[in-house]
């Protein structure tokens, strides 16, 4: 009993009185990054990371959703320095005081972003010079008590070619996506809101835009100084803050494909001015103040599109030598007397009541007014600011290209039904001869 009663108090004075032993510190994010070896990954345990990173060599990061990184310096809480960088399943929360320094910003190329939440009141992500980079499904947050111009751009791409962005969320920035001086840049399914410019090119070439949401902005989409751009099925919609307020702006570009937009409830639908030999097709703006207007804009092919529900349809300045037949204008009354679904009688797009607002803008009271629909028929604006549509399609070609399965489905039926009411007419024809 001694014995048992001697080692229990020689375990407790040990237990008490003795050497501590501390638990080895976990590694910070930098010195894991620094012990890596070329193509490991590192998996990032549960918490928050306090401080900034730099990546200089090939790895692979991966956290998860309750991994976040926070930076409150002026300086970036990420630099990429590397090439073929894979970073995925982080958020980060930055706060820069001078506010100049992007949360992420990338140098090196052939990268992966992925899964990436960012909240800001600096830039999001900054590519540098950068080419051959993918970042997809990033979700950037900028802060939105701040005044537009005290904002940075959401995603920010300075001489960097080739870069795939895709499936990002950006809101409360200045322009979510800037484009400069980079080439065959892939913009595909991003949406952009609460910002001044939801996409904004700059003396590009090749870029594509594609299935993109632009709306709740000052202006959808800023395509300037631009060659060889494609805009397809893009949704620039509600973009209204600013008396200047577009959907889509085409300025002092080229060889532009503009087609399959959805462009609606904007102050102005598309403006193109000093922009030649692009090509505008199937695109529906509607319900816009201004659908369409150009500024000396030459050789562009304007056609097969639908103007509906604009409170003014079109006007032109110094832009009499683009190809503006075969659009369908809402309120155009057509005659067509050979059939091919072209109106014979010309659309002339005549901007008066822009014209009358502009100088009196109380008379936006009296749209639509019979005096001033009458006063339209009297006086005409002048002709460099109207342009004629001398072929307007008599039905709505994106109309007819959405409801063409239905009515082909219809028209079998009616043909069908007709076929076996003929064959049982004939039948009963028969079976009477018989008995005669």
């Amino acid at each position: 009993m001694k014995r048992v009663l001697t080692f229990v108090a020689f375990g407790f004075l040990i237990l008490v009185f003795g050497p501590v032993f501390a638990k080895a510190q976990e590694q910070t994010i930098q010195e894991q990054i620094e012990a890596a070896q070329s193509g490991d990954t590192i998996h990032l345990s549960e918490g928050v990371y306090v401080g900034n990173i730099v990546i200089n060599k090939p790895i692979h990061i991966v956290g998860t959703e309750n991994v976040t990184l926070i930076q409150n310096n002026a300086s970036p809480v990420i630099t990429i320095q590397s090439d073929d960088v894979e970073m995925e399943y982080l958020n980060i929360k930055q706060e820069d005081p001078q506010q100049e320094s992007p949360a992420i910003v990338i140098n090196g190329h052939h990268n992966i972003l992925h899964k990436i939440k960012i909240d800001t009141n600096s830039y999001g992500i900054q590519l540098d010079q950068a080419n051959d980079n993918t970042l997809s499904h990033i979700h950037i947050s900028g802060d939105e008590h701040a005044l537009m111009k005290d904002r940075q751009h959401g995603i920010d791409i300075w001489k960097s070619h080739r870069n795939d962005i895709h499936d990002t969320t950006i809101h409360d920035v200045q322009d979510g996506i800037y484009v400069e001086k980079s080439n065959e840049t892939k913009l595909y399914h991003n949406n952009v809101y609460q910002s001044r410019y939801g996409y904004h090119l700059m003396f590009t070439k090749n870029t594509t835009l594609e299935s993109n949401e632009s709306y709740e902005n000052i202006s959808g989409m800023m395509v300037m100084g631009a060659d060889g751009t494609v805009i397809s099925d893009n949704t620039l919609t509600k973009n209204q803050e600013n008396i200047q307020s577009l959907g889509l702006l085409v300025f002092d570009t080229t060889n532009a494909s503009i087609t399959e937009n959805q462009i609606t409830n904007n102050r102005i639908g598309i403006f193109m001015e000093d922009a030649s030999n692009n090509t505008l097709a199937f695109n529906d703006v509607k319900e816009n103040y201004i659908g369409l207007q150009l500024k000396g804009a030459e050789n562009n092919e304007i056609n097969k599109n639908s103007f509906v529900a604009n409170v003014v349809q079109g006007q032109a300045q110094e832009s009499a030598t683009n190809n503006t037949n075969e659009n369908y204008w809402g309120d155009h009354v057509g005659l067509d007397m050979t059939g091919d679904q072209r109106s014979d009688l010309a659309y002339q797009v005549d901007p008066f009541f822009l014209t009358v607002t502009n100088d009196f803008p109380v008379f936006q009271l009296l749209f639509q007014a019979p005096g001033m629909i009458f006063l339209e028929q009297l006086i005409h604006t002048p002709i460099d600011q109207q342009f004629v549509d001398q072929s307007p399609l008599m039905e709505d070609p994106l109309a007819v290209s959405d409801n063409l399965p239905q009515h082909s489905f219809i028209m079998l039926s009616v043909c069908m039904s007709l076929l076996i009411f003929s064959v049982f007419i004939m039948y009963l024809g028969v079976k009477r001869n018989e008995k005669v």
